[in-house]
């Protein structure tokens, strides 16, 4: 018996169906590594829980240190800020470092300490026509990128990665901004980068904090092909020496409907249906269909803790939005007005609260979805249609 090889819940091991994203980051690295470059667009993937940010995230990281980029870890959203985040990230990796070599980046660790007033931004002293907080904050992050990222013996390059940035205070992405702005003009010869993962709404979260928003780089995370799927389900047990036969595979993938973490339930369900196999065992579909109450019960539970943790409003929106694409298609703002008798103007206060909790998804022009497989048939299941 060896233990199963899928992750449902945990970061994955791989990021099959990334490939694109993989590439990029690649191009990127060796522009950061090998020209000693800074890579001057913020980068942010971005999607529905379950889809895998995370783990792209993580996948970016272990290439980066393959490589000896010194690598800042930070999951926004905590009462401190964004950019004392940052700061507490860089100390701890430097910490070590002898004293010598550190202590330029020990003076903006402290400048910026003492100086971090309101979460995430550098405070200023009462002056005539100060500049604004975030400018402060900006331009002594700035000097602390330089002097980390400009430590060659020790460091190829230098990456923020910042996962959740969605929750990110506003003060501090402003902040972040500025200073990746003043990199971009003064010192692109720094090799530096930030990539960040965030729910749906995370364009829309730094547009409102920052006015020039378009110059992040943005990734939109898709549902996984049949072939990514396949590759997910397959390669891990074909590490242990173990197969999937091809209709169980594909039985696998259909149900999972290209949902990340459906197919590592999947995977590791019927994993456990076919008794955890020694090497060169086989995954058959009995295995699969015999998963498949396992994996359901686990999804209903999933779906059933999502529709707790919404508003009366917001259960009857999707409510609607369920049974207006029981057939596939997206709902229309119009129907959606008209179904819930209120004017197309008052759904977007809820509809923001919806796409930032990663249950509904913008197919653009007034047309919105329920994006995770099931979730809206389990939906109709509970509350008849509206109309």
């Amino acid at each position: 018996m060896q233990p199963s090889p899928y992750t449902p819940g945990e970061i994955a091991r791989a990021v099959p169906g990334r490939g694109e994203l993989i590439d990029e980051f690649n191009e990127r690295l060796s522009l950061l590594v090998d020209l000693q470059r800074l890579i001057g667009r913020i980068h942010v993937a971005f999607g529905e829980r379950g889809i895998g940010k995370t783990s792209l995230l993580r996948a970016y990281q272990r290439l980066a240190e393959e490589r000896d980029v010194l690598c800042i870890w930070v999951t926004a959203g905590e009462q401190s800020g964004l950019i004392a985040q940052i700061v507490d990230g860089i100390r701890d990796a430097t910490s070590s470092w002898p004293h010598a070599a550190a202590t330029s980046i020990r003076e903006h660790l402290d400048q910026l300490t003492v100086t971090l007033g309101v979460p995430g931004v550098a405070s200023v002293s009462a002056k005539t026509r100060a500049p604004a907080p975030e400018a402060v904050g900006a331009r002594a992050l700035e000097k602390l990128i330089r002097a980390t990222a400009d430590d060659r013996k020790r460091v190829k390059a230098l990456i923020l990665f910042i996962d959740e940035v969605q929750s990110a205070d506003a003060d501090g992405i402003r902040t972040l901004a500025y200073a990746w702005q003043h990199l971009q003009a003064e010192a692109s010869d720094i090799p530096a980068a930030v990539y960040a993962a965030g729910l749906p709404n995370a364009p829309e979260q730094i547009a409102d904090a920052v006015t020039f928003s378009e110059r992040f780089a943005y990734r939109p995370l898709e549902m996984l092909s049949v072939g990514a799927q396949v590759a997910a389900l397959r390669d891990p047990a074909f590490e242990l020496d173990v197969t999937w036969e091809p209709d169980a595979l594909a039985l696998a993938a259909e149900l999972a409907a290209g949902y990340p973490y459906a197919v590592q339930l999947y995977g590791d369900a019927s994993w456990v249906a076919a008794g955890r196999p020694d090497a060169g065992g086989t995954i058959t579909p009995r295995h699969v269909k015999t998963a498949r109450s396992s994996v359901d019960r686990d999804l209903r539970n999933l779906f059933a803790a999502r529709w707790a943790n919404t508003t009366a409003n917001q259960r009857r929106f999707l409510v609607a939005v369920a049974w207006l694409q029981e057939h596939g298609d997206a709902a229309d703002r119009g129907d959606l007005a008209d179904v819930l008798d209120v004017s197309s103007r008052s759904l977007s206060s809820v509809r923001a609260r919806l796409i930032a909790k990663g249950l509904i998804r913008s197919e653009g022009h007034g047309r919105v979805t329920i994006p995770v497989p099931g979730f809206a048939g389990y939906i109709r299941e509970l509350v008849d249609d509206p109309r």
